[in-house]
C-alpha cells in the first residue's frame, strides 16, 4: 500500500504539465480576482471598514477548496491509466489485496491534495501580505492544517468514487474538465452561491466542496466576520433611531 502510494507520488510531481494543469482551475480563480475581480468589488465595499482583508481571505478559502478537488482527481487519474494498461494486474501478482492497492491510490491522492494545498496557500498568503499587509494568527493556521488534511482525504475519497466509472482516458478527460470547469462554482469562488438558481443550489449542496471551503472560510474570516458584519449592525442601529427619534 505505502509502495503504491510512494510511487504515484512519484509519477504525479514528475510530470510537470500534469502539475501544472491540476493546478489550473485554483490558478484561474486566483489570477481573475487579482486582475479584475478584486478592483471591481473592492471599489463597491471600499467604504466598508476591513474589505480588503475579508475578500482576500474569502479567496483564499475558495481556491483551497478548488485546490483540494482538482488535484485529487488529477492524481488518481493515474488509477484509470493503470486499468487500461493492465498494471493493476501486475500489481495484484505481487500479492497485494485490491483493498491495500486502491487504499494506495487514495492516499496518495490526499497527500498530493494536502502538499498542494500548502503550496497555493503559501502563494497567496504572500502575495496578499506584501500587497494588502495580509495577516493570519498561528491558532488560525494550525485550524487551517487540519482542515487541510480532512479536506484533501474526503476529496481524494469522493473522486476514487467518481473513477469508478471510469476506465478510460477519453471518458477521464471528459470528466477532468467538467470537474475543473464547476469547481470554481462549487466552492462559491466566482459568484455567490446564494444569486444562483435552486436546482443549481441543491447541486452544490450534494458536492464536499462548497462545505469544506465554507469551514476553509468560518477559519479564516473568523474575527473579521464579526467585525465586519458589526459595522452593518451599527449602522442599522443608528439609521432607526434616526428614523424613529
Amino acid at each position: 500500500m505505502l509502495t503504491v502510494c510512494y510511487r504515484n507520488l512519484l509519477l504525479y510531481f514528475r510530470n510537470k504539465s500534469e502539475v501544472f494543469f491540476s493546478l489550473l482551475a485554483a490558478l484561474i480563480s486566483f489570477i481573475l480576482y487579482v486582475a479584475f475581480l478584486q478592483d471591481t468589488i473592492g471599489g463597491d465595499w471600499k467604504n466598508l471598514p476591513g474589505h480588503a482583508e475579508f475578500l482576500d481571505l474569502w479567496l483564499i478559502g475558495g481556491t483551497l477548496g478548488i485546490t483540494a478537488i482538482t488535484t485529487t482527481l488529477s492524481s488518481l487519474s493515474q488509477k484509470v491509466e493503470d486499468y487500461e494498461k493492465s498494471t493493476e494486474n501486475d500489481f495484484l501478482l505481487t500479492g497485494i489485496s485490491r483493498f491495500s492497492l486502491n487504499f494506495g491510490y487514495v492516499l496518495s491522492a490526499a497527500v498530493i491534495g494536502f502538499i498542494m494545498q500548502i503550496v497555493v496557500f503559501l502563494v497567496m498568503f504572500l502575495y496578499f501580505h506584501f500587497v494588502d499587509d495580509l495577516s493570519i494568527s498561528f491558532s488560525k493556521l494550525g485550524f487551517l492544517i487540519i482542515l487541510m488534511l480532512l479536506g484533501s482525504l474526503l476529496n481524494a475519497v469522493v473522486n476514487a468514487v467518481i473513477m469508478r466509472f471510469v476506465y478510460n482516458r477519453n471518458t477521464l478527460s471528459a470528466v477532468s474538465t467538467v470537474i475543473g470547469t464547476v469547481s470554481g462554482f462549487l466552492v462559491g469562488a466566482y459568484i455567490p452561491l446564494g444569486i444562483l438558481p435552486s436546482f443549481a443550489q441543491f447541486l452544490v449542496k450534494l458536492t464536499p466542496g462548497a462545505y469544506v471551503s465554507s469551514l476553509y472560510r468560518q477559519v479564516l474570516l473568523d474575527d473579521n466576520l464579526k467585525n465586519f458584519f458589526q459595522f452593518f449592525l451599527n449602522v442599522n442601529n443608528l439609521l432607526k433611531r434616526w428614523v424613529f427619534s
